[in-house]
This record gives structure tokens, C-alpha cells and sequence, in this order.
């Protein structure tokens, strides 16, 4: 008899995904400390639920949030920064959102 196991895979709707839908939410949620605070790569990554991978390509291809360059190997992002970029993501319906995406790749 053989027997299916569960997939432990999330959800397609599990909100991990599409950053700019929920960049709302993570703005406000980011009022555990000032807007002066420098966060490492793997602090950011948590807080916006992706990968560090995801930021490191992000600044390379220039569609991350602002970063600082500390050092040659020290990358810090300042808080108000990023809550400042993610106001600049939020949208509230998908037109906007849908034009902006058009206008990017024509």
C-alpha cells in the first residue's frame, strides 16, 4: 500500500513572495528601531522575508534597496532608507503596479 506524504512547500498565496504587495506592511513593521539603525544583509533578509542572495543580486542589478558600502566586504542598509523604498513600492490596487512594469520592460 503506498501512502502520500504531505509537501511541505508553502502555499502559493503564503506572502513570502511578491515583496512590492506586502511593502505596506513591512514599513510599518519596521518601528523596532530609529531610522539611523544600520542593518547587516542577513538582518534586512529576515525583515523583508527574502534570501540574502536576493539583496546581494538586488544590488547588483540595481533594484534592491539603497545600500552603504562600509568597507570592501561590509554592506549596510539604514532603516529609514529601506522604509523609504518600500513606501516607494506600495501601491493599492494593480493597475499602477501593472504600468510600471510595462513601462520597464518597453
Amino acid at each position: 500500500m503506498v501512502t502520500k506524504t504531505k509537501s511541505k512547500r508553502k502555499p502559493r498565496g503564503s506572502g513570502r513572495l511578491h515583496l512590492d504587495r506586502r511593502a505596506g506592511s513591512l514599513a510599518i513593521a519596521a518601528h523596532d528601531g530609529g531610522d539611523d539603525d544600520l542593518l547587516t544583509t542577513m538582518q534586512l533578509a529576515g525583515w523583508l522575508g527574502v534570501s540574502e542572495q536576493w539583496l546581494e543580486l538586488g544590488r547588483s542589478k540595481n533594484y534592491g534597496p539603497p545600500f552603504q558600502r562600509l568597507a570592501p566586504q561590509m554592506v549596510r542598509y539604514q532603516r529609514g532608507s529601506v522604509k523609504a523604498w518600500l513606501k516607494q513600492r506600495e501601491f493599492t490596487h494593480t493597475a499602477p503596479y501593472a504600468d510600471r512594469r510595462s513601462r520597464k520592460k518597453g
